[in-house]
């Protein structure tokens, strides 16, 4: 009886030429690109402006921040409704209602970025690791979902005429999210069959 043909050893599961193989890890030019894609998508996530933001210091001058990605959502969660200029006293659960939706973006995207991070080399095995694979998978519904709750505190937050824009790091981590699901839901089929850690 025949096992089937013999898998060529200088070709991975998806049939593409191996460029390096140790033991589980078989780098082919796909996975490697996928993992090479998600980790230069989450950097510029991460070292992008994220938003900027009009509010009053300590000293009473009115300063524009303009945090990166993990800043934002301590400037933005953490920012007394009372520090921005035009307050208005009789909405103050409108603006703490605006600051915590605008915060949830930049918390999401960074759980989502740092998740994605530390479980992207799963890409690059030819058995996908159970444990790893899950991970990865659901640390890109943060990365897409992130987006919305930004945009909708940002609306929200320009009705109350707060003096708040939306840098370009959001898109990174946006695409990163999507690589991250479409690149997890193509490798669910390498996922091993023992379910080992």
């Amino acid at each position: 009886m025949s096992a089937g043909p013999a898998q060529d050893p200088n070709r991975g599961s998806d049939r593409e030429p191996v460029l390096l193989r140790r033991g589980n890890l078989v780098v082919t030019r796909a996975r490697a690109l996928q993992v090479a894609g998600v980790l230069v998508l989450l950097l510029l996530g991460a070292v992008l402006p994220y938003v900027s933001l009009v509010y009053l210091n300590d000293a009473s001058e009115q300063v524009t921040g303009r945090p990166r990605l993990f800043d934002a959502a301590s400037l933005l969660g953490g920012l007394d409704p009372t520090y921005l200029p035009g307050y208005r006293p009789p909405v103050r659960s409108d603006y703490d209602l605006a600051l915590n939706l605008a915060a949830a973006g930049p918390g999401l995207q960074q759980i989502g970025t740092v998740v994605a991070a530390l479980t992207c080399w799963a890409l690059l095995t030819e058995e996908v690791n159970r444990f790893a694979w899950w991970f990865l998978h659901l640390s890109g519904y943060p990365l897409v979902l992130a987006p919305v709750a930004l945009l909708v505190g940002r609306v929200l937050l320009g009705r109350l005429d707060v003096g708040v824009g939306l840098g370009p790091a959001w898109v990174p981590g946006l695409a990163a999210g999507v690589l991250v699901l479409v690149a997890s839901w193509r490798a669910r089929g390498r996922i091993d069959s023992y379910s080992a850690f």
